[in-house]
């Protein structure tokens, strides 16, 4: 009971607290994306279950003992290789992917959640890794953890996607530890790949996004019409924003997407520059206390778990803010807890609680 009081004490709820106000935030975007177009407001509902549900998985997160979830990684990282193969056989294409499972009305993006049980997987590996630096057979087989499913998810072919497990490529190689000819060796098998990838494996219609993205008045109707749409939206936001549920480009349909992957541009819009700042200083504590958790815990798997996972929220801020503003090209990674969908608002969540179940066992395990 003591240690229990004590492991409740050391919940840091500024930490859960700022995700919930980012999930929050994200409703009443959607909300006001969508009330125009959807008077019965059955997509800001189903966001508002995605969240409570997230919110009963963040708690979950919480109490079970990280060192516990090393125990079954195996078991949900196999089971999330599984459904990322049924999707390859027997997957309904949606928006040109096989990315989601189908159950009646209810659909789940298998690959989001894989993201945690790989995070999960290669913590627990790093955890019986105390060497300064990994051998080949080590960097291999990290490597392998991350590149099964990020194959199985390419061929769906969804790129966005697979593209966000970048992230735990760097954590491995950086934090990982891996010898300077062994940086070498990477950079020029990069090199070698991208003209490879760009000639057999990119879509044509992925190969125009990149076109596009260079120069987007090439086709400011067609291909460059969201980026061009998203970069009005925010600039006509100002300082203080139009207002909430004033967003023109919204409410209008001059932005795609305006409720998912370009809800950013809405947040510009309707709250102005002031509003971007506060959105993205939320992101900011939540980064710097999950590097103060990384750095204070208990052990090393520990530290990796919440590199790997705090690594996935900076890499999808980045890239959506970066799309939506002309600096990246454009490619459906959504804003951490703040777009519409389930399957991302509840690994997130997860995500958070993982975080804070690293942070509150350092005082479980003094």
């Amino acid at each position: 009971m003591i240690i229990r009081e004590r492991a409740l004490r050391g919940v840091d709820f500024n930490f859960i607290g700022t995700a919930i106000i980012l999930a929050m935030i994200g409703i009443v975007l959607i909300y006001s994306a969508t009330w125009f177009s959807e008077p019965s407001l059955a997509t800001v509902k189903r966001q508002i279950i995605w969240v409570a549900i997230g919110l009963g998985l963040l708690t979950l997160f919480v109490i079970v003992d990280y060192h516990v979830l090393f125990d079954v990684a195996p078991i949900l990282y196999a089971i999330g290789i599984a459904f990322l193969i049924y999707l390859l056989v027997w997957g309904k294409v949606t928006a040109n992917v096989n990315s989601w499972i189908h159950i009646g009305a209810f659909r789940f993006q298998p690959s989001e959640f894989m993201k945690v049980f790989t995070a999960l997987m290669l913590a627990r590996f790093f955890d019986s890794n105390d060497h300064a630096y990994l051998d080949f057979r080590s960097f291999m087989k990290a490597m392998a953890i991350i590149g099964f499913p990020v194959g199985l998810i390419i061929v769906q072919p969804d790129f966005g996607t697979a593209a966000s497990f970048f992230p735990l490529i760097a954590v491995a190689m950086f934090f990982g530890g891996i010898r300077p000819r062994v940086w070498v060796a990477m950079i020029l098998i990069v090199a070698i790949a991208l003209p490879i990838g760009w000639a057999f494996f990119l879509k044509p219609y992925q190969k125009e996004r990149i076109v596009i993205f260079l120069n987007p008045e090439r086709d400011p109707l067609g291909d460059g019409y969201q980026v061009t749409q998203a970069k009005i939206a925010i600039g006509s936001g100002g300082i203080h924003g139009k207002g909430f549920r004033q967003s023109t480009q919204a409410r209008l349909d001059f932005i795609p997407e305006h409720h998912t992957d370009f809800i950013f541009s809405v947040l510009g819009e309707e709250w102005g520059f002031i509003g971007v700042v506060i959105v993205l200083s939320l992101y900011l504590f939540l980064i710097i206390q999950a590097m103060t958790f990384a750095k204070h815990a208990r052990d090393r798997g520990g530290t990796f778990l919440v590199i790997c996972l705090i690594s996935f929220v900076i890499f999808h801020v980045l890239i959506n803010v970066a799309m939506q503003i002309g600096v990246l090209p454009t490619t459906g990674i959504p804003l951490p807890l703040i777009s519409y969908g389930g399957s991302s608002t509840m690994m997130f969540l997860i995500a958070i609680g993982l975080m804070a179940n690293v942070d509150m066992r350092r005082f479980v395990n003094a």
